[in-house]
């Protein structure tokens, strides 16, 4: 009687550590706010990436993965845009991906990615970034995460 509710016990239990799994989070994203001369920052984005994954650039064709993308808040008029974000990182590879059938840039270890903007009064900027993040079996579900800048007219 005692060994069955030792394994029943034990049964729950390792069900419940199951469930409380959480998916992997192989990225890790922070940002800051640089000042870039009068009335400009530089805003900086770091995804620090686990080793074996890769996420993907800004800048490739539909049909394939996800891309990383960032939406800053249009209803600031504060704020203004300057140019498009660029990106750079210290393992970029680009070329014909077979998985996707298409050309990829990918990178591994860090992506890093800038937007200069001007700013027009002190404000708060508000916005989310999304991506997606492979390894050689596997992708997981794009994510979003949302960042918020303080912003002084300097």
């Amino acid at each position: 009687m005692i060994k069955k509710h030792l394994f029943a016990l034990m049964a729950l239990l390792v069900f419940a550590l199951g469930a409380n799994a959480q998916a992997p989070t192989p990225v890790k994203w922070t940002w800051k706010a640089e000042p870039a001369g009068k009335g400009e920052y530089k805003l900086i984005f770091t995804a620090k990436i686990d080793p074996k994954w890769h996420t993907y650039s800004q800048y490739i064709a539909d049909g394939g993965p996800v891309p990383t993308s960032f939406k800053f808040d249009d209803k600031n008029k504060a704020v203004a845009l300057v140019g498009k974000t660029t990106e750079t990182g210290p393992k970029v590879h680009e070329g014909h991906d077979v998985v996707f059938d298409m050309q990829l840039k990918y990178f591994e270890q860090e992506m890093v990615c800038t937007q200069i903007v001007k700013v027009s009064a002190d404000t708060t900027l508000k916005g989310d970034l999304e991506f997606m993040v492979c390894d050689d079996a596997t992708c997981l579900p794009p994510t979003v995460v949302n960042f918020s800048f303080d912003l002084k007219k300097n």
